[in-house]
């Protein structure tokens, strides 16, 4: 494994046991499987190292029918020249994008409406294939058609000359929003069912594809993820550190919690790009993230909370996280020799805080919400610092994964003799606090029960 924090010039490998991993540095195991948990899309050995360009005669035909709108039949010359390895030139691309964020004034009856979508989807797929077939780079240019965000010459640079021939297609419809994070605040938090703003989380969704490629091939250190896109859009070119997240944290999280699942899958990925990039210390602070983000957090209500918890990747962030929530409650049940917890950040690979001191707490405040917001919060513990004890291994002869624990036994055994009698107390705890609602949602009770057997699942499940 690839030891995340070298210089590129003396870049080392090395072999770590997975175990001595989750003891000493979880979150590289955890940047690992980020960085491979990669779609079709995303897989570098698709690519296509031979550029060849499409034809010129071929791009003047796609352009004709572009101007008199049969984009439909553009698109399907674009698929036949992609089937065959030929690169489109940006300005091309920057035409699909712009087709999708045209105006819809236009598109006044359903049928019309419905072949608009249809072609704005055609369009998404064709960026798509472009993505996998060529990588982010190829898109670089598009970024700079931001009315004041601008890569770099480096980053920026386009392979092909035929601009010219595209201006009349070039609507410029990305210059009416100043930078990527204008555009995904009004995507985020204007959302609507209206066609337009369909179309417009449509090319968000590709942005976000871009962003999450170009990045996941630039782990390997500080220096490479510092010339990512999207620490890019975190930052400016006078600038080499991002510490500061509140303004894009603002515009991920104001929707929370968002009903619209694929508004929500996308504020998720740009959230768990932000953790990436803070992993890096030389470029960015972990711990000023955390800090950044439970400043909102504290503010959530349960639904909330659920959805961004659901939504991080980063188990070790997100019990950095959760240690701020835990040692933010009535701690007075707790024997006094266990109330050192309170303060102390989760060891990994030790189960005491878990046992003794997150499954005795009890929110500040008894109402039915703030019971229900700590339920999750406890849940969520147990299972992050579980999945960062256990160890994954593929087997290469069967089709299947087999998960071990990372535990020592002295911890093990810890775990065994103590995990009942622990959640037993915790369950009686909340159903004491139940009992003494007169009135409350049975539905509410339904969820801080089952926040309750899905904690027990879980550590049975484990041993």
């Amino acid at each position: 494994m690839t030891i995340v924090g070298y210089e590129e010039q003396n870049e080392l490998t090395e072999t770590i046991p997975a175990r001595q991993l989750l003891a000493t540095n979880p979150i590289l195991l955890e940047i690992y499987n980020y960085q491979n948990d990669v779609t079709l899309e995303t897989r570098v050995e698709k690519r296509i190292n031979k550029v060849e360009y499409m034809p010129r005669r071929m791009q003047m035909m796609i352009i004709d029918y572009f101007e008199v709108n049969h984009s439909g039949v553009g698109m399907q010359l674009i698929e036949n020249m992609l089937s065959t390895g030929k690169r489109p030139p940006s300005a091309l691309l920057i035409a699909l994008i712009n087709t999708m964020l045209q105006s819809k004034d236009g598109f006044k009856s359903r049928e019309t409406q419905r072949n608009h979508w249809s072609q704005c989807k055609q369009a998404y797929t064709l960026l798509m294939d472009v993505l996998t077939l060529f990588g982010p780079e190829m898109f670089n240019p598009v970024w700079n058609e931001f009315a004041y965000f601008k890569l770099s010459s480096s980053q920026s640079m386009d392979m092909d000359d035929e601009s010219g021939q595209y201006e009349l297609l070039n609507t410029k419809e990305l210059s009416a929003y100043s930078g990527f994070w204008n555009y995904v605040d009004k995507v985020l938090n204007q959302p609507s069912h209206h066609l337009e703003a369909r179309c417009r989380a449509l090319v968000l969704a590709f942005f976000v594809n871009v962003l999450q490629t170009d990045l996941k091939e630039r782990l390997g250190d500080d220096r490479k993820v510092a010339r990512s896109i999207f620490f890019a859009t975190l930052t400016n070119e006078s600038l080499f550190t991002c510490t500061k997240f509140d303004k894009y944290l603002d515009i991920v999280l104001k929707g929370y919690p968002n009903e619209n699942e694929h508004l929500c899958q996308l504020s998720g990925d740009l959230l768990n790009m932000m953790i990436t990039i803070s992993c890096f210390d030389k470029i960015s602070s972990f711990d000023g993230l955390v800090s950044q983000l439970y400043s909102r957090f504290q503010q959530m209500d349960p639904e909330a909370c659920s959805q961004l918890m659901q939504a991080i990747k980063y188990p070790t962030f997100l019990i950095a996280l959760l240690d701020k929530a835990v040692a933010d409650t009535d701690v007075s049940r707790i024997e006094s020799s266990y109330k050192k917890f309170r303060n102390k950040k989760h060891v990994p690979l030790r189960l005491e805080k878990v046992l003794f001191y997150v499954l005795k707490t009890e929110p500040n405040t008894i109402s039915p919400e703030a019971l229900y917001r700590h339920a999750l919060i406890v849940s969520k513990y147990c299972m992050c610092v579980l999945s960062t004890a256990s160890i994954v291994h593929k087997r290469p002869t069967l089709c299947e994964q087999v998960t071990n624990t990372a535990l020592e036994e002295d911890q093990l055994i810890l775990l065994i003799e103590n995990h009942h009698q622990a959640l037993d107390e915790w369950e009686a705890r909340m159903e004491h606090c139940l009992a003494q609602f007169k009135t409350i949602d049975l539905k509410l009770v339904e969820k801080i029960r089952w926040s309750v057997k899905l904690t027990r699942l879980t550590m049975a499940e484990y041993l």
